[in-house]
């Protein structure tokens, strides 16, 4: 995502609001092939379905997520299959 995507869904959610707004976080691609599962999911779900409209990926950004996901050593976790399903059912959209 470019910068300029962060500070529009800033703007337009307001730069005070003391009310933290899910989905405003994206992921690296070295955090989609590092962090621990239980810590991705949630950032991911949140990114695909909560982001406000300035972040929304786009489907080539969650097929490269896919993709990473799909390499890691540990791709055949049952909870990292699931993310994995939910990034199939995301691209269905």
């Amino acid at each position: 995502m470019p910068p300029s995507a962060f500070e529009a869904a800033l703007d337009s959610h307001g730069r005070d609001n003391p009310v933290y707004r899910v989905g405003m976080y994206v992921p690296t691609r070295g955090e989609v092939a590092r962090l621990p599962v239980d810590d991705l999911r949630g950032i991911l779900i949140d990114w695909m379905w909560e982001s406000p409209s300035e972040l929304i990926p786009n489907n080539e950004q969650i097929a490269a997520v896919r993709s990473i996901l799909a390499e890691r050593p540990d791709a055949d976790d049952p909870e990292l299959q699931r993310l994995i399903y939910e990034c199939d059912e995301y691209l269905k959209v």
